[in-house]
């Protein structure tokens, strides 16, 4: 298809005024209000990451929808580059020819969407950004590993980075029972109670669906084999997809296992370096998340009992629901906080490690309804070791404190986050992120 054919397709708000309500949607997540607020404060880009299905072009067609309350509909253009991988120069001449808006004198807002298709994207959006700066800019793509360091590496200072992750579950609550996000602490028993079916269909697109079999074929189909068989081999050379899938399998089978690539280069019969390029093209493309072992110093922090999950749960359930209840909490829990980082050494262990500041915080995740000390045992060894100030036990029980140990329950972290459990830790991130 050629350009201007696909962008009198794509822009229908040039004749009609407004978004159709199918692209836009009327639910509008929390990563909107992010990304939008951004656009309209400064002149920097935004680029939007994430996994598939989470609902980007969705989110950009809201950005456009609220434009379009005080900007002329022919000023704002939307290209995706599934229609072809075309230079954003090519993009906006073909705009012009149609729209008569000369783009590189008038304001206009450019909307990119799969943006990763495009090789060089990053050095032709900085050129676009430094001759004009009166070209608005968002951008999203899937393969957020790629977006990122595309951005840090030729764009920086010109770029906000926005992640739109799989739904909350507040998110989730609401836009399961068709409501517009309310008040979420008038709402905290109800959204507790959607806890197991949250965790099976996270995406914007099954919250409102309860065939168990289709949710499971929809994330098996249109995430993982989408970016097995399509997404990976558009942005590397010498993809196996045989290997690719063989490895989703198992990652997905045991959430949490210790990665050994050694061993899996002999079970699976393939060169180490092999195995070792096809695990990062999964972890590239978000479907698996490799959780490091804590060393004091980095230059020790080795390859060695590096841990894999999926990069949601989901992911793991759909193909194999039965997965244990323990390895589905630690799993979703690594997820939503973002951790990068867990401790072992020897037979002690701490599941996961946020940052405050300078300051590690060790957290350990229990499926156990109620507290038993030897839960925190690990925590206080390595706040006594490292000299940690505190400790978090993240499980399904009452929240009390236990020394230097504060315990929080799963489903209100979830719904609130870690900050108003622990006001005093309200900046916290992930340990290495």
């Amino acid at each position: 298809m050629e350009i201007d054919e696909a962008l009198r397709l794509l822009n229908e708000w040039w004749r009609t005024g407004k978004v159709k309500a199918d692209l836009a949607k009327g639910y509008r997540r929390q990563a909107f209000g992010e990304g939008y607020g951004l656009l309209e404060r400064y002149r920097e880009m935004v680029v939007l990451t994430g996994l598939r299905r989470v609902g980007k072009s969705t989110i950009m067609y809201q950005m456009i929808e609220e434009l379009l309350k005080s900007a002329a509909p022919s000023s704002i253009v939307y290209f995706t580059l599934d229609y072809g991988a075309v230079e954003p120069v090519s993009v906006l001449n073909a705009y012009q020819e149609i729209s008569g808006v000369n783009w590189k004198r008038e304001r206009i807002w450019l909307f990119l969407d799969e943006i990763q298709k495009m090789a060089g994207w990053a050095e032709q959006l900085k050129l676009l950004y430094d001759a004009f700066p009166n070209v608005r800019i968002v951008v999203s793509g899937s393969a957020s590993l790629q977006l990122e360091r595309g951005a840090m590496d030729s764009l920086a200072g010109r770029y906000f980075l926005v992640e739109v992750p799989v739904l909350s579950i507040s998110e989730y609550y609401f836009l399961k029972h068709g409501e517009m996000p309310g008040n979420v602490r008038a709402h905290e028993g109800e959204i507790a109670l959607e806890f197991e079916s949250y965790v099976r269909r996270p995406f914007p697109e099954l919250a409102k669906i309860d065939d168990e079999r289709r949710i499971s074929e929809y994330i098996r189909e249109s995430v993982v084999s989408k970016v097995i068989n399509e997404d990976l081999g558009l942005e590397f050379e010498r993809v196996d997809t045989a290997l690719l899938r063989a490895l989703a399998d198992i990652f997905l089978a045991e959430p949490g296992m210790t990665l050994n690539v050694d061993s899996l280069s002999k079970t699976l019969a393939r060169r180490k370096q092999e195995v070792d390029r096809h695990i990062y093209m999964l972890e590239f493309s978000k479907l698996i998340r490799i959780v490091r072992n804590y060393r004091p110093s980095r230059l020790s922090e080795s390859r060695k009992l590096r841990k894999v999950y999926p990069y949601d749960i989901s992911l793991a359930l759909a193909e194999n629901p039965s997965i244990d209840r323990g390895r589905v909490l630690e799993s979703l829990l690594i997820s939503r906080l973002g951790i990068g980082r867990y401790w072992r050494e020897g037979a002690k262990e701490v599941d996961a490690l946020l940052a405050d500041g300078r300051k590690l915080i060790p957290v350990e995740i229990k499926s156990a309804d109620t507290f038993r000390e030897d839960f925190v045992k690990g925590l206080e060894y390595f706040i006594s070791r490292f000299g940690a100030e505190r400790g978090i036990l993240l499980y399904n029980g009452k929240e009390m404190g236990v020394g230097r140990v504060r315990t929080a329950n799963i489903r209100r972290v979830l719904i609130y986050g870690l900050a108003p459990i622990l006001g005093e830790c309200a900046g916290a991130k992930s340990a290495g992120l």
